[in-house]
């Protein structure tokens, strides 16, 4: 119950007054089973299991953010990151982060797993957002 009213006040944008929304991962994708969702700190992550390749998993996921949101440069926190999930899981690595064209306090990171000895992939998409955002009341839930 806790770790759901927290999700909610967590995928409220705080960019209401520009029209962010924060998009909702908590039903799932297209071609991709949430397995959990986690809170760290100023990120909300979700943990996807398909079989669909990096590619088309990208073509879904953009559909569902939409035009304003548009990969941005790596950094190298997000790569030493994405490096080390490959690393510990034995997997080929794709990594891409969005933001949002209207406001730059959130980013969506996308990390796609694919195990070099099976056919299932994991995905892991966390919502970042800049501290101090949970709590602003000009929220609204994403959908």
């Amino acid at each position: 119950m806790k770790l759901g009213l927290l999700t909610l006040l967590f995928l409220t944008p705080h960019g209401a007054a520009k029209g962010l929304v924060i998009p909702n991962f908590s039903q799932g994708l297209q071609g991709a089973k949430l397995e959990k969702k986690d809170e760290s700190g100023d990120q909300l992550i979700f943990h996807f299991k398909t079989k669909l390749s990096s590619k088309k998993f990208s073509v879904i996921l953009k559909k569902k953010l939409g035009p304003a949101w548009r990969t941005q440069k790596l950094r190298q926190k997000d790569m030493m990151l994405a490096a080390r999930r490959g690393r510990s899981s034995g997997a080929e690595v794709n990594l891409t982060v969005y933001h949002h064209t209207a406001d730059n306090d959130v980013r969506i990171r996308v990390i796609h797993l694919k195990p070099k000895n099976g056919v299932s992939r994991l995905v892991e998409i966390a919502v970042i957002q800049k501290a101090g955002n949970a709590k602003d009341p000009e929220r609204r839930e994403g959908g």
